[in-house]
């Protein structure tokens, strides 16, 4: 069984991701989780093995492993707090656990329950959101 350990708020950078990142290196790794997600906004063309678990977590994850902003263990130079509370929103609103593992199928069904007000609370101040690259209509 193949298992992703991801942070709360990326199981929405998950379903909105286009193929932007901070640079290359990180870009290709979200491309990587969405495609080994199955999800149908993003494919890198690449073949992974479809993972078949998601573990939360509200630290730093597979995907943070390639930012250029993660300070090794420590967390993210920009600051770990606003992150921190989007990844605690996320699971509260979707009634999911911190350190709990999910199947995929149960990952996929439950992220679409975000409600627009949720959305604008969690991803209102966020660079990528800003920037026009994702939208609640795009969940």
């Amino acid at each position: 069984m193949k298992n992703i350990v991801l942070r709360g708020h990326h199981l929405l950078c998950t379903r909105l991701f286009i193929g932007n990142g901070y640079d290359e290196e990180f870009a290709v790794r979200m491309g990587e989780v969405v495609t080994k997600m199955e999800l149908d906004n993003f494919s890198d063309g690449n073949k992974y093995e479809k993972t078949d678990m998601i573990t939360l977590v509200c630290k730093s994850d597979y995907v943070c492993e390639k930012c250029p902003n993660r300070v090794e263990e420590r967390g993210c130079k920009l600051g770990d707090k606003d992150v921190l509370q989007k990844d605690r929103l996320v699971l509260k609103y979707l009634g999911l656990e911190e350190n709990k593992s999910y199947t995929l199928d149960e990952i996929k069904g439950i992220v679409r329950n975000i409600k627009r007000e949720q959305f604008e609370e969690i991803c209102g101040d966020c660079r990528w959101y800003k920037a026009g690259y994702c939208s609640y209509e795009n969940l």
